[in-house]
């Protein structure tokens, strides 16, 4: 049942699509003759009126209106109702227009939906409505529904579309003007069509458009038939003739355009089409912000600004300019070289955004350019970019000495830099020298902290040499370098200007300490001089003030001159020993000394510093004090006492002098036969060079010039040592080696003879022969001069011994009288006999005063108040002995003479025990030479290297390398004589027979025990910590021994010849092992004294405050008196308490 009545209504739906094809069918039919219609009317109407604008926007938008409502009416709505968009016909209805086009259906279809509609609403008799239902259903399925409408019947209505378009046609065939005319000025209704005339206007300028506020010159021309005379300008309804050209051609000027124009042209009643006059804005800047980024290693954060073109900026800054225009196209960014430019970012109404980005490392001068078309902007404004290069860093260094050790160096810097910092270093290398040095420290760069951000800063450092072994002519440059912190182009880098620290060469060492001996000398004799003078002067003093009963102004002007004078002679006395401390410290910094030598320069330097004792200095205190005070009574005794001690400070001054000139003399020894050590190893080196063959010969005869130059200039200095030596008052004994000298002078002149004729193996020998007879000198002048300390170090002993037993002597004979003259009376005869006693005694302490004051003069254990007591028991006896015969007349002297007595005979014990202990050191200080290892023996050969330190394997070696070719030429001497004819048996095999061989011989043999010796001393130093390292030297010692006895003997032999051999050999051996254990030592040494770097800045702070304190104490007035000299200086002491 469900199954036909759904067929039923299908059918229905059926229907209705196709009563709405129907209507939609009719209704194109209708709408194609009306929309047609519509057209032809608007288009007649605008051909017949001509309308205007206006009239033709009204008709345009009537005819379309029209048009549209057909369109809706006639085919919309039928179309929409096919889709069933919208309400559409019910089912009832169809079935009743079905109804009445089937007789046999008429009201069964429009039941039968009632009947289902009854059936939804009610329960009861549902099945027989169903069943009525499905029979109508199955009657009515075979009727065609959709036959009812017939679409053909549509054809009727053509007659309403045909006529329209046929008319259509035909216009458009026969007079197309009457439609495409009309239709286009419908179209194109807002647009001016005039009339057509005789004659056109053709406007000639290529473009309307004309720039802001200039002027325009509008050219037309007619064209046609009949040309006018006269064409006039329409503005806002108002006319302006044009200017007459010729008979075709007219303009018009339009001044000082500021907007647009609109105009029309008019000539005879017609009239152009309007046409517009454009203006083109001037392109135009409005405004720009300027955004800076600047490098990264500046740390500086970014950075905006507007309006600001000319900038200053650091080298590597990215810029970006964001640019605001009017009326612009594109923007232009001209630098000078170069020139950017760009299309807008955005525009928006004439209103355009540009950027440019740029990073600029040199100075430009820039110009923002907007421009539209052709059109640029004008009088744009140049800026100017002002590009800060990262400048190079600059260093500036202050470089000191701490005067206490010369190879401790202090540095003060100052690093600046525009805007930092990335590393500071400190480089040295060694320029000249340094073999001395391993070759990994020979330079070095060292990294100072610093702030990086701080531009300008100071730094200290400190640099100690002791690290090295720095040797004499080594040379170090030195310098700083700072890196700044350049992140565009790099890191730039300055150093600071290099220094050399130039250790001095023997020779060097040797000359500046002779100019600085000869100005210490000769201030000695001056101050002496000044001593002399202030004693005459005290005494002239004392007595003047004994002849007056009070003292005057001027005599108290005389006596601060004096204290003045002393004064002086205080500094000058200080200052003499700051020279020979300075000048002493210097030569043992660059060139190590022996022991001995050391200990006397040390006891000199004291000597020195004692020549003003501390009573001599209170004295002048006191009387400082005194003056104040006028007491005329002291004064005259102190100025007695200052006499006194004036006379001390002279004889210590004259020591000093004596003592300084004995040490000049060994140190110059020393110095001559350390150059002749250097000398000699340069002479066996060219030597080598020479044998090799490598040099030319010129190139080594120019070298063998320069040390003949230098052994001419030794030679000099050893003719100046002896003057040296000939001035002191008791001259030292020095060799003879003016036979050396020559023999030297002349194997130096064979090699340069031999050089120059191109003889280089011969040269060599003679230059080997010349290095080893200067190694054989320098050992004779150091044994030497060790054997002249010993001996006169015992004369020495022995004279202060007898000294000793003669103040004790006197000693006792003083007391003895002092008991007998207390036993006397002063009437008694024998008090004259006392007196003859005391005068003896007082001539005895005379001769023993100039026995001590000479001795002193040599031995520096004598302290100066060894020379004060002595003084003092000469005073004190010529006291007692004048008291003594004034007591006759006047008893009360007696006691005051028995006093000075007193006085006398106690310095005479505290002289006794000084001298003692003098005694006491100089005899440790010799048993100490003596013991083993020492290097101090008298007899000859025994001394060892002569300098108290441990022996030098390699000196040894070339001493009996020496020695080894002396033996050969004295057995090839040998072998001559036997060819000359001596009989068998008139000699004993091997011995030396030959006249003036029995000296040579002895010389030999001294020279071979002194190696010996030397030896021996080398293994107990090596023994010393139990290892046994020197028992492989005493079995070469023993060699040497062997050798040594066959020299005695005279009995060279191939035996000895091959022993000789053999010993050089090993020495050799020995040689190697001791520079591996010096290189050892040297090691542990650097290791074990490193200590902590001394702070430089502390150090320029002392140096600046004792500058400060100098320029202070430069301030205070000479003339003040003591007690306010002492006030100004503890206020200025104030500006240096913390």
């Amino acid at each position: 049942m469900h199954s036909d009545y759904e067929h039923l209504i299908a059918k229905l739906d059926a229907f209705i699509r196709k009563f709405y094809k129907d209507r939609l069918i009719r209704g194109a039919l209708y709408s194609s003759g009306l929309l047609v219609g519509v057209f032809l009317l608007a288009a007649l109407l605008e051909n017949l009126g001509h309308f205007g604008t206006g009239a033709r926007t009204a008709l345009f938008w009537g005819a379309v209106t029209t048009m549209a409502v057909i369109i809706g009416r006639f085919i919309a709505w039928p179309l929409v109702k096919l889709f069933r968009l919208g309400a559409v016909i019910s089912h009832e209805e169809a079935a009743r227009i079905v109804g009445t086009h089937f007789t046999e259906v008429r009201d069964k279809l429009l039941n039968t939906l009632q009947l289902r509609d009854m059936a939804s609403a009610q329960a009861q008799g549902r099945d027989l409505i169903d069943a009525a239902i499905a029979q109508r259903s199955r009657e009515l399925g075979p009727v065609p529904f959709v036959n009812a409408i017939d679409l053909r019947r549509n054809t009727k209505y053509l007659r309403y579309a045909l006529p329209p378009l046929a008319v259509l046609v035909i216009l458009l065939f026969a007079a197309p003007s009457l439609i495409t005319g009309p239709a286009e000025r419908l179209i194109q209704h807002g647009k001016e069509f005039l009339p057509e005339a005789p004659f056109r206007f053709v406007v000639l300028n290529d473009t309307l458009q004309v720039p802001e506020e200039q002027d325009f010159e509008l050219l037309v021309e007619l064209e046609g038939d009949a040309i006018p005379q006269q064409v006039d300008l329409e503005i806002a309804g108002q006319r302006i003739p044009l200017v007459k050209q010729n008979s075709v051609r007219f303009v018009h000027r339009f001044r000082n355009v500021r907007e647009a124009v609109e105009f029309q042209l008019a000539a005879e009643g017609f009239r152009s089409e309007t046409y517009t006059l454009a203006t083109v804005p001037h392109p135009l800047l409005l405004d720009f912000a300027v955004t800076l980024e600047y490098p990264g290693y500046l740390g500086l954060p970014k950075e905006i600004r507007r309006n600001t073109g000319d900038l200053t900026i650091p080298a590597g800054t990215r810029i970006t300019w964001d640019v605001n225009a009017r009326s612009a196209d594109r923007m232009g960014l001209a630098f000078d070289d170069t020139t950017m430019s760009s299309a807008p970012l955005t525009s928006n109404e004439g209103l355009s955004s540009f950027r440019f980005v740029r990073r600029l490392l040199q100075s430009r001068t820039y110009q923002l350019n907007p421009s539209n078309g052709e059109r640029v902007a004008e009088d744009a404004m140049r800026h100017r970019v002002e590009v800060v290069p990262d400048l190079h860093p600059t260093i500036g260094v202050e470089m000191k000495t701490d005067s206490n050790a010369i190879k401790r160096l202090f540095y003060s810097g100052e690093i600046g830099d525009d805007h930092g910092f990335k590393r500071l270093l400190f480089h040295y290398r060694f320029i000249e020298g340094g073999d001395s040095v391993p070759a990994d420290m020979r330079s070095g760069v060292r990294e100072l902290s610093i702030d990086p951000r701080n531009t300008r800063q100071q730094f200290f450092h400190s640099w100690d040499l002791y690290g090295f072994t720095i040797v004499p002519g080594d040379r170090i440059e030195h310098w700083f370098e700072v890196w700044d912190n350049d992140g565009v182009n790099g890191s730039k880098s300055a150093r600071s200007t290099p220094q050399v620290f130039a250790a001095p060469t023997v020779k060097e060492l040797s000359e500046k300490q002779e100019l600085e001996s000869e100005a210490i000398k000769g201030e000695l004799r001056e101050s002496i001089r000044e001593a002399q003078d202030l004693q005459r002067d005290l005494e002239k003093m004392r007595r003047e003030l004994m002849e007056k009963k009070e003292m005057g102004w001027q005599d108290k002007q005389n006596m601060e001159n004096l204290l003045q004078r002393q004064r002086e002679l205080e500094e000058r006395i200080e200052h003499n020993s700051e020279q020979l401390r300075q000048s002493q410290q210097e030569k043992r910094e660059f060139s190590p000394e022996d022991e001995r030598l050391l200990e006397k320069q040390q006891q000199v330097q004291e000597l020195f510093e004692n020549v003003l004792s501390e009573e001599m200095k209170e004295l002048y205190r006191q009387l400082e004090k005194m003056m104040e005070q006028v007491d005329k009574q002291q004064l005259e005794e102190q100025l007695k006492e200052m006499k006194l001690g004036q006379e001390d400070v002279e004889k210590e001054l004259d020591r000093a002098l004596e003592m300084f000139k004995r040490m000049e003399v060994e140190q110059k020894t020393e110095d001559i036969a350390k150059q002749l050590e250097e000398l000699a190893k340069r002479q066996e080196e060219l030597s080598e060079e020479s044998k090799k063959g490598e040099t030319s010969s010129e190139e080594l005869a120019k070298k063998q010039e320069e040390l003949n130059k230098e052994f001419e200039e030794l030679r000099k200095e050893m003719d100046e040592l002896e003057k040296k030596n000939e001035e002191l008052e008791e001259p030292m004994e020095l060799p003879e080696t003016d036979q050396q000298e020559q023999e030297i002078q002349d194997e130096q002149k064979q090699s340069s003879e031999q050089l120059e004729k191109k003889q280089n193996q011969k040269a060599g020998g003679a230059q080997k022969s010349a290095a080893e007879k200067m190694e054989q000198l320098a050992f004779q002048m150091q044994s030497a001069m060790q054997s002249n300390a010993e001996e006169q170090q015992e004369e020495d002993m022995d004279a202060l011994r007898q000294l000793l037993e003669n103040i004790v002597q006197l000693s006792f004979d003083e007391e003895a009288l002092m008991g007998d003259l207390g036993e006397t009376s002063v009437r008694d005869p024998r008090w004259v006999e006392h007196g003859r006693t005391q005068r003896k005694l007082r001539d005895d302490a005379k001769v023993i005063e100039d026995s001590l004051f000479a001795l002193s003069k040599r031995v520096p254990q004598l302290e100066s108040i060894v020379n004060r007591e002595m003084n003092a028991v000469n005073d004190n006896m010529d006291e007692a002995t004048q008291m003594m015969g004034e007591a006759r007349a006047n008893e009360r002297m007696k006691p005051m003479a028995a006093d000075k007595q007193q006085h006398a005979m106690t310095s005479l014990n505290n002289l006794a025990l000084l001298l003692d202990e003098a005694l006491q050191q100089m005899m440790q200080q010799m048993n100490a030479q003596s013991k083993p290892g020492s290097g101090s023996c008298k007899k000859p050969g025994g001394s060892g290297s002569g300098q108290g330190k441990k022996p030098s394997m390699s000196k040894m070696k070339a001493q009996q390398e020496a020695l080894q070719k002396q033996l050969e030429e004295m057995r090839k001497g040998q072998q001559e004589g036997k060819k000359k004819g001596e009989k068998p048996g008139q000699q004993n095999p091997g011995s030396m027979g030959l006249p003036g061989m029995s000296q040579q011989m002895a010389q030999l043999a001294a020279q071979q025990a002194a190696i010996r010796k030397e030896m021996q001393r080398l293994a107990q130093e090596l023994n010393k910590d139990g290892s046994g390292a020197g028992n492989g030297i005493n079995k070469l010692a023993e060699e040497m021994e062997k050798q040594e006895r066959d020299i005695v003997n005279k009995n060279i032999t191939p035996e000895t010849m091959r022993r000789q051999q053999e010993i050089m050999t090993r020495l050799l051996e020995h040689e190697k092992a001791e520079r591996e254990r010096e290189l050892d030592q040297k090691r542990t040494s650097n290791e074990g004294q490193e200590q902590p770097p001394p702070d430089p800045a502390r150090f320029f702070d002392q140096q600046r405050r004792k500058a400060r304190e100098a320029e202070l104490l430069r301030t205070v007035p000479p003339g003040l008196k003591p007690y306010y000299r002492d006030r100004v200086n503890t206020y200025f002491g104030t500006f240096d308490r913390p």
